[in-house]
C-alpha cells in the first residue's frame, strides 16, 4: 500500500500545474514545527518468541506547508516514518508492520443561513476499491486485501520496504528490499496523509486517528477484510494522529481529539470528489505530498537519534 511515493508525487504536480490557473510560484517552504519519536526495544521478547527483533520506533513530524513565499495561508498535515529492526537480514521478513485508521477527510463552509455544512469529497484506495475517505469505525490501513502495510499484488508483502545510508530516509538514496537487500536490517516505510487547508469554497478538514502495530508475520493473514481488527496480537502498537478541523467561531484549526465531529449524530453528505473541490485542491494536495515528503526526508537524515 502506498507504494512509491516519493517517486510518483513530481509528475503528478507537473501534470496538474499545466491545466489549472493555480497562483503556485515555485517558492513554497515548509515549516516542521515539532517531532517526536516512539521507540519500542522489546525487552519482554521471551514471551512472544522475538527476540531477534530489536526495535521498532516511529517518528512523527508537525509539518506547514507553504506553496508561496507570499501565501496568506499554509497547509497542514503529519507524517510519520515507521522503522524496524532486526538481528539479521533473514529475520526481517519474520516480522509486519499492520496499521488501522478511523476518522474522515471533509470539506466544510458556511451556508447562506451561517450554518456550517460538512462534505465528504475525497476517496481512498482500500482493499482493491475506491472509497468515500471516511471510516467512522477502526479499519486496517490497505490499499489492497493483505493488510501488511506497503504489501503489494504484484510485489507482494516485502518487496517495498525501504532501506538507506545509515540515518537517513532520504528518497535520493533510498532502496527497496525487494530489488536489494540491505547490509544492516534495518528497514522503515513512511505515511503521509491527507492535509488540512483552505479551499476556494470553504475548508478542507482532517481527523484522523492511526494506530500502527508490529506483528510476528506468520500472525497477519494474507488476506482479509478490512474491517477484520481480530487476528493475531500485535507485539507493539503506536498511536498518532493527523487532525486538523477548522473552528469557524474561532477562525482556526483545532488538533484535539475533542474537535472531531460525531459523525454517527451529524449526516454527512458524500459528494464525489472531483466534482466538488476540482483541480485546484487536487494541486494543493500534490503539492502538500511533495514538500512534505521532501522536507521531512532531509530533516531525517539530520536528526536522527
Amino acid at each position: 500500500m502506498k507504494r512509491f511515493l516519493c517517486l510518483s508525487i513530481t509528475p503528478l504536480i507537473f501534470f496538474l500545474a499545466g491545466i489549472s490557473y493555480a497562483d503556485f510560484t515555485g517558492k513554497g517552504h515548509v515549516h516542521t514545527l515539532s517531532e517526536t519519536k516512539q521507540v519500542f526495544l522489546n525487552p519482554d521478547c521471551r514471551s512472544t518468541d522475538s527476540c531477534d527483533l530489536k526495535r521498532f520506533t516511529l517518528t512523527k513530524a508537525v509539518n506547514e506547508i507553504w506553496f508561496s513565499d507570499n501565501a496568506d495561508n499554509p497547509t497542514y498535515s503529519n507524517g510519520v516514518i515507521m522503522e524496524y529492526e532486526t538481528d539479521s537480514v533473514a529475520a526481517l521478513e519474520k516480522y509486519a508492520v499492520v496499521q488501522f485508521k478511523k476518522g474522515c477527510v471533509f470539506d466544510t463552509y458556511k451556508n447562506r443561513d451561517g450554518e456550517i455544512q460538512r462534505n465528504i469529497t475525497d476517496t481512498v484506495a482500500s482493499f482493491g476499491e475506491q472509497v468515500p475517505f471516511c471510516f467512522k469505525r477502526w479499519v486496517i490501513d490497505s490499499q489492497d486485501r493483505d493488510p501488511a502495510y506497503n504489501s503489494d499484488p504484484d510485489f507482494g508483502r516485502f518487496y517495498l520496504l525501504r532501506w538507506n545510508k545509515p540515518g537517513s530516509y532520504d528518497n535520493r538514496t533510498q532502496r527497496y528490499y525487494g530489488a536489494e537487500k540491505p547490509k544492516k536490517p534495518i528497514v522503515y516505510m513512511a505515511d503521509y496523509p491527507a492535509g488540512a487547508f483552505f479551499t476556494g469554497t470553504g475548508v478542507r478538514n482532517v481527523a484522523l486517528e492511526f494506530n500502527t502495530c508490529i506483528y510476528k508475520a506468520s500472525d497477519v493473514p494474507t488476506e482479509t477484510r478490512r474491517n477484520n481488527l481480530e487476528f493475531g496480537t500485535p507485539i507493539s502498537c503506536f498511536e498518532w494522529q493527523n487532525i486538523y478541523v477548522f473552528d469557524f467561531a474561532k477562525a482556526r484549526f483545532e488538533t484535539d481529539l475533542a474537535s472531531i465531529p460525531r459523525w454517527e449524530e451529524t449526516p454527512v453528505n458524500v459528494t464525489h470528489y472531483q466534482s466538488v473541490i476540482g483541480v485546484a485542491a487536487l494541486i494543493a494536495f500534490a503539492l502538500m505530498a511533495f514538500f512534505l515528503v521532501s522536507k521531512f526526508c532531509r530533516r531525517m537524515t539530520h536528526h536522527r537519534d
